[in-house]
């Protein structure tokens, strides 16, 4: 067994700024543990070096009490090391190593683009569209049923923007021409902002009424119909929202997926519960924004990316003070 040898002298000399120790070393000192010092002290960054029975450290002479200690610390943790590898043998622990850091670097590397050929033959990841247009049917009808204040003019005028919006993204689809992605992810992130800026609108106007007291305020029935249809806005809003931005969108979560997600799924944390080649579609961002709204924190899925963080802090934020004052606010009335 090598290790340092407390009962010799350190040697002490000072070249060029620099200390040079000199500690000596006890036990069974080989060529072979000496290589192996070296190829640990190396891979560490440590300032040592192993000649014969010493291991000779290299310190700055200005360096204060802690850098010192540190550094003489970390030249001796390697004699462990090496005096292990020395008894074990040298094969089996590298091939581990290599095959933990071939895993890694395939589940880290950039997933290739999949073919149209193999989404058409398999279908998965395709994306269904029906609980989407169903979600747009309904921030097409809420604002129609909030009382007309709610709107800065007529109440049909958003609900008519979203219409043209998502008609015009059909249209764009429906094309065949190598800007088609370009177009309808425009329109979709301009559909995107038309929904959270109602939605951001429709919540300030229920706060301030609930603040300062409006028509729907004095009515328990009327003002938690009101109240819900502004919650329920503000969920399909952001996961429009969730939806649109992660990843790039549905196009490119599909055709050519990010190497990190922005917003992680359980079934991307953990693929061995999801069917290969699974991939989010509204129903999950739906999912989200319900979750998001009632738990005003994270549940399952995961933001990553800082505008995700960012956008669930505003909704948790819009749906604790819509709940918060309209049930408070509802209690009063009733009592």
């Amino acid at each position: 067994m090598t290790d340092i040898d407390l009962k010799a002298d350190i040697e002490l000399r000072t070249v060029d700024g620099h200390v040079i120790v000199r500690v000596p070393l006890a036990g069974s000192v080989t060529d072979e543990w000496l290589r192996r010092y070296q190829r640990l002290a190396r891979a560490t960054g440590v300032p040592a070096q192993a000649e014969a029975a010493w291991i000779v450290v290299s310190l700055p002479a200005d360096g204060n009490q802690r850098e010192v200690a540190a550094t003489m610390d970390a030249a001796h943790a390697p004699i462990g090391e090496a005096d292990a590898g020395e008894r074990a043998p040298a094969v089996a622990p590298a091939e581990s190593i290599v095959r933990q850091w071939w895993a890694r670097r395939r589940e880290s590397a950039p997933r290739r683009p999949r073919a149209k050929a193999e989404v058409v033959r398999t279908g998965i990841g395709t994306e269904k569209r029906w609980p989407l247009f169903g979600a747009l049917a309904v921030t097409i009808v809420v604002p129609l049923l909030l009382p007309a204040r709610f709107s800065v003019g007529p109440n049909w005028i958003v609900p008519a923007v979203v219409v043209l919006l998502l008609a015009a993204i059909i249209v764009a689809d429906r094309t065949r021409n190598d800007r088609r992605p370009v177009v309808v992810r425009a329109i979709s992130v301009a559909l995107m902002v038309v929904l959270v800026a109602e939605a951001a609108g429709v919540t300030a106007r229920l706060v301030i009424d609930l603040v300062e007291g409006g028509p729907e305020t004095n009515n328990a029935t009327d003002l938690l119909g009101v109240g819900f249809g502004v919650w329920l806005y503000t969920i399909l809003a952001f996961a429009f929202l969730y939806w649109v931005l992660d990843g790039g969108g549905p196009d490119a979560r599909l055709w050519t997926p990010p190497a990190f997600p922005h917003l992680a799924f359980p079934e991307q944390l953990n693929p061995v519960v999801a069917a290969p080649g699974w991939r989010p579609q509204f129903f999950d961002y739906l999912y989200l924004g319900f979750t998001n709204a009632t738990a005003f924190s994270p549940t399952d899925v995961m933001p990553l990316a800082r505008w995700a963080k960012a956008a669930m802090t505003m909704q948790a934020t819009a749906s604790l003070a819509i709940l918060g004052l309209v049930i408070a606010r509802a209690v009063n009335i009733l009592q």
